[in-house]
């Protein structure tokens, strides 16, 4: 091992005197560098080396050359006013071809190469060692990028493709660095993804990016046409149209491809919708995917969906083109604007009769929500407004009967809106009553739209329709806590909703979150229902009814502390200390109890020491 580690240093004696000579490094400093390169290659080449080792090896080479690159540029500025002192001070008999020659003999020197070099070798040596770390292959090639060593970076990617030929985001990255990079070569780049493709043809990235690719080269090409050909003025539209057509060739082939192999999934096409709005010009591509969606996915929600905003975004263009051309009369502008309105509406429509199911009646109505604010927004007539209203009515009629919670809470906040208060009741109070399994959101919605002192009487009947292995129960259960609490009455139905929860706490505390009820009397955790509880007590019954509370909260269950429930935690123990410490006669007992409880409960956490702080410094043992 001592000789391969000395034939290793032997090759950087010339670098490192070259560094030494040209005073970016001193002696002292070279021999440290030495040294530790020394150490470095005999934990690299022992048996079991470790990665580690290779980490740390590199980033130290790579704060040296970070190091040299600023001493460098030092020397070059400080060389630099110095020959202009001197130019100045001498007769200026060079004229600039002398002064051309002078830099001409400006060479490279091998030190400036030599850390650079060095840590591409360790690279090398890591990946060579640990050849299934994707992380090494990944941290070498951006390192290749910072040093712009652009071929060494296209074999670092060969590389890691033989070793990683199923990681698509290598082939994408592979590709891109040929067609992006300085070589601006697309005919590597179409090769890289194509084989990617033939290993990974289900691949929904690495055909996206592949049509991004060919588009990319696509507007390339036509803008390279713009600037050497001259566009003749009065081309007819159907060349237009034929040379758009040949413009998107490849693309168009992409797209067929990557259809048949992905076959299955709209929102694979969708996101090929998505990308297509990047690029100018390209309605033909377009309308081959909508129609591809159209026909492949006449029982899927989204694509009605997309088939809505299809439209909606052409008839935008329409308007705006209108608006620019101000030949066109208004009596016809009008009509354009009615028949837009219709395509979209109808879309609407057929998609209700052609799925009819729940899903497709939330989803028609969410968009036909969105567009109605658009037209709005866009201050549009009210016989187009009107349309979109006359749609959402027809839709709720059929919507009587439905089983999906999200649509029933979504027609409920329609009337809301509408200032339909009643029947807003009404609608959600018949599907919580007429549906066998209804989420908690559900009551809870009705629970807000009903007189208050319904309220309790509501999510009593929650309680009971919903079993406790449910994570809708202990919300329900929640929410009834807060409304007993609301009443101001300290009895026996509070204590034993709180036994309940403490019996469910365990199982549940890091899941119970609840939020945007509409109820005044919300408790979003178990934790703030122990605390409201235990100020409740205090304020009504004082110190020893607020004792039972924490004596049963603290001593007689079983909740354990979590990441998410620290600061509640820490603010009811708080609160119970101070509580203790605010009575006329402090119990030590008492207090040393629950500071002995706040120990074991936050053992292992920084306030720990805390409140082991705390408790001496107040005495406690006295």
């Amino acid at each position: 091992m001592a000789e391969h580690v000395q034939a290793a240093l032997d090759q950087m004696v010339a670098p490192l005197k070259d560094l030494m000579d040209r005073n970016i490094f001193s002696s002292s400093e070279i021999k440290a560098i030495v040294a530790r390169r020394r150490e470095s290659e005999y934990l690299l080449r022992r048996v079991a080396a470790r990665k580690a080792d290779f980490l740390r090896y590199i980033e130290q080479e790579m704060a040296l050359e970070r190091l040299r690159e600023l001493r460098t540029l030092q020397r070059k500025r400080d060389h630099r006013k110095s020959q202009q002192k001197w130019n100045e001070d001498e007769n200026d008999d060079d004229n600039d071809d002398d002064k051309t020659k002078k830099r001409s003999k400006e060479k490279e020197h091998i030190g400036d190469v030599h850390i650079v070099q060095h840590i591409h070798l360790l690279f090398v040596r890591a990946i060579r060692k640990f050849r299934s770390d994707l992380g090494l292959h990944l941290e070498h090639a951006e390192f290749c990028k910072q040093q712009r060593s652009w071929t060494r970076l296209g074999r670092v990617y060969s590389e890691a493709l033989q070793i990683f030929p199923r990681q698509s985001g290598l082939w994408i990255e592979a590709a891109s660095h040929e067609f992006f990079g300085p070589a601006r070569n697309i005919r590597n780049a179409r090769v890289l993804l194509q084989r990617g493709l033939r290993i990974n043809g289900k691949s929904e990235e690495l055909w996206l990016q592949y049509f991004m690719l060919e588009m990319h080269y696509a507007q390339t090409l036509k803008g390279r046409r713009q600037i050497l050909v001259t566009q003749q003025k009065n081309s007819t539209e159907t060349k237009e149209e034929s040379s758009a057509e040949e413009e998107y060739k490849i693309p168009s082939i992409v797209l067929k491809n990557a259809f048949q192999a992905i076959s299955s999934s709209v929102q694979f096409r969708l996101k090929f919708m998505d990308a297509c709005k990047q690029f100018p010009q390209v309605d033909l591509l377009m309308n081959f995917i909508q129609e591809s969606i159209t026909n492949d996915f006449s029982s899927e929600p989204e694509s009605w969906i997309a088939r809505a905003l299809f439209e909606a975004e052409r008839q935008n263009n329409g308007l705006m083109n209108q608006v620019s051309n101000d030949d066109t009369p208004k009596r016809q502008r009008k009509k354009q604007k009615t028949e837009d309105s219709d395509a979209v509406i109808s879309v609407l429509r057929d998609a209700i009769e052609e799925i009819k199911t729940d899903e497709m009646l939330l989803q028609a109505y969410r968009f036909a929500e969105t567009y109605l604010k658009e037209l709005h927004h866009l201050g549009m007539d009210g016989g187009r407004i009107k349309m979109v209203l006359d749609f959402i009515e027809d839709l709720w009629e059929r919507a009587k009967d439905c089983k999906s919670c999200d649509l029933a809470i979504a027609h409920t906040e329609y009337l809301v809106n509408a200032e339909q208060q009643q029947k807003a009741l009404e609608r959600i109070k018949s599907f919580c009553t007429t549906q066998t399994s209804v989420p908690s959101t559900a009551w809870f919605r009705w629970a807000s739209l009903a007189p208050t002192q319904s309220q309790r009487g509501i999510l009593e009947t929650a309680l009971k329709k919903t079993t406790m292995d449910s994570p809708d129960h202990i919300k329900i259960l929640l929410q009834l806590f807060g409304s007993q609490l609301e009443s101001k009455e300290i009895d026996a139905k509070l204590h034993d909703t709180l036994q309940r929860i403490l019996l469910l706490a365990p199982k549940t505390t890091d899941d119970v979150i609840v939020e945007d009820t509409g109820l005044s009397f919300e408790l979003s955790t178990i934790h703030e229902a122990f605390l409201a509880f235990l100020v409740q007590s205090y304020e009504k019954s004082g110190l020893t009814a607020a004792r039972k509370v924490y004596s049963a909260v603290l001593f007689r269950s079983t909740t354990e502390l979590s990441e998410r429930n620290v600061d509640a935690v820490e603010k009811f123990v708080n609160t119970c200390l101070d509580l203790e410490k605010g009575a006329p006669e402090v119990d030590k007992k008492r207090l040393l109890r629950l500071y002995d409880k706040a120990l074991s409960v936050f053992a292992g956490t920084p306030l720990e020491d805390v409140y082991r702080e705390r408790r001496n410094d107040e005495a406690v043992f006295d």
